[in-house]
């Protein structure tokens, strides 16, 4: 079976200045001819380089990722007969034989199509899998597996319910979270307990997976009652957070916190934040003088603060799309309480099944008011308040969305246009008509046969970008004359992603000035 998907979004790209181009036409894969107009020069991209120090580890027994050195526009990954493209120097191969050896294939690939020689690896999951990092969890790991796996009982959701699904994991299927936020409050706190061998007093494990380059993924451990507001950008009196995005990973501490003057000596670890379609597993382990990040076991960041709460709430909060996996807590042991938080945006009845009802409203100078209600009342409407109902433990509070199916792969972006003066000049300033000025066209995209650069309503480029296979995401820059630029005041360029189908392009325009 051949699986073609993209990863993620647009990776690096390493460039280098080409000659001028005069107008020409050769034949190219799927009919599409290579012509470049006078006065316009190809920023020629470097060739492909084989990829290196190829290293594999694993997860799960059932899935294998693979990681390498390189820079290129993407790359090519070859095993079982199967095919992906991926943005960046990582790829998670899952629904594997725990038992059987994958030979797994990696090819650099240019923005034009061409291939590098490839990079070989084998190894066997069950192999590389060691599943000793929940020996210090309590309770059951959540798996996000499931069309159920957001048990009311266990958590509470903020997020619209479209945009949440379930996208295929090898054999077994994750949460896709696919919007601009989304927050999982969990109803199962953290109790700190007695120093373990690692010296932590308790722990939450998250493993997530980015979706673009922009996502942002946050664990926070927020202290009594900051669980029961919304989700917002202010950091809670007393709260730590673990903040991961694709550039890093950190701790943010409450500023009020007590500083111990702890250091903590970091691993030796090249990438530390989140990865486009490949799943990490980050530890936010709590001492006793200070809270410590570690991604898949390596220690990446800390911040030396004591969390004065003896027991805390764990909160996800996800930003720009992501793939949840699991999560689990360590510490003492805790029942889960089943909550659900009401918006008073209108008078409310509190449920005959609660054993206990509050109304929380938050104050200025990030403070809360906590009113506690009788069970069986009605509550008035209050702005900015919520109710907040603790249920018996066999209750089941308001059911969360079903999860439907989706497709594999991630959305990618558009393509993009950038316009700029050879003297650093960008538009919306004037650009001079003397000199030249570099023209970078970002294709976000996959399965393009080529595209096509017009100025004012004329072609001037036609690139194939499929070259040796499939077309994959990357940038392509040429320099123009700017003396040969119309007259008049205005000049537009239009950018054209020619598909694989001979469908639609997908374009994208802009309009600069010049002086």
């Amino acid at each position: 079976m051949d699986r073609r998907t993209l990863a993620g979004g647009l990776g690096g790209l390493a460039l280098v200045v080409g000659a001028v181009v005069a107008l020409r036409a050769g034949e190219a894969p799927d009919t599409l001819k290579r012509e470049i107009a006078d006065g316009v020069e190809v920023v020629a991209l470097q060739e492909p380089t084989k990829p290196a120090n190829a290293k594999a580890r694993a997860l799960d027994a059932d899935a294998l990722q693979v990681a390498w050195n390189g820079s290129a526009s993407a790359y090519e990954v070859r095993w079982n007969g199967n095919q992906q493209l991926v943005p960046g120097p990582e790829v998670e191969l899952a629904g594997l034989n725990p038992d059987a050896p994958v030979e797994v294939e990696v090819r650099a690939v240019s923005a034009t199509g061409k291939r590098s020689e490839p990079l070989k690896i084998a190894a066997t999951p069950k192999d590389l899998y060691d599943d000793r990092w929940d020996d210090q969890l309590v309770g059951q790991t959540d798996r996000f597996d499931g069309p159920e796996a957001l048990d009311p009982r266990k958590w509470r959701v903020e997020a619209e319910p479209e945009c949440l699904g379930l996208r295929p994991f090898g054999s077994s299927k994750r949460v896709d979270v696919d919007c601009p936020m989304a927050a999982f409050q969990s109803n199962t706190p953290i109790r700190f307990g007695l120093p373990a061998a690692d010296a932590a007093v308790g722990r939450a494990i998250i493993s997530v997976a980015g979706a673009v380059e922009s996502s942002h993924v946050r664990l926070t451990m927020l202290p009594d009652p900051w669980q029961y507001l919304k989700e917002n950008d202010v950091q809670p009196r007393g709260a730590v957070s673990l903040d991961i995005t694709t550039q890093g990973t950190r701790i943010i501490a409450d500023p009020d916190l007590p500083r111990t003057g702890k250091q903590v000596a970091l691993g030796d670890s090249q990438i530390t934040g989140l990865v486009a379609g490949v799943r990490h597993r980050w530890e936010m382990r709590v001492l006793t003088d200070a809270v410590v990040a570690l991604r898949d076991g390596v220690v990446v960041a800390y911040e030396p603060v004591a969390i004065s709460s003896p027991l805390v709430h764990p909160r996800i909060r996800i930003d720009g799309g992501g793939f949840l996996d699991t999560f689990g807590v360590g510490g003492v042991p805790e029942r889960v309480v089943p909550t659900e938080v009401i918006p008073l945006v209108q008078d409310i009845e509190v449920p005959h099944d609660a054993i206990a009802a509050k109304v929380v409203t938050p104050e200025p100078g990030n403070q809360v008011k906590i009113t506690d209600v009788a069970v069986a009342r009605k509550v008035a409407a209050a702005q900015e308040s919520q109710l907040v109902v603790i249920r018996k433990p066999e209750s089941r509070p308001q059911a969360l969305p079903r999860l439907a199916d989706r497709p594999g792969g991630i959305k990618t972006g558009g393509p993009r246009l950038h316009v700029m003066h050879e003297d650093g000049t960008k538009p919306p300033q004037k650009l001079p008509r003397s000199g030249r000025i570099l023209v970078t066209a970002e294709v976000n995209d996959i399965g393009h046969r080529g595209i096509e650069l017009e100025l004012d309503g004329r072609r001037i480029v036609a690139l194939p970008t499929n070259e040796q296979g499939d077309a994959v995401p990357g940038r392509h820059e040429f320099w123009l004359d700017a003396r040969n630029l119309a007259s008049s005041s205005d000049a537009r360029l239009k950018l054209s992603v020619l598909p694989d189908d001979h469908g639609e392009p997908v374009t994208t325009e802009t309009v600069f000035q010049l002086g």
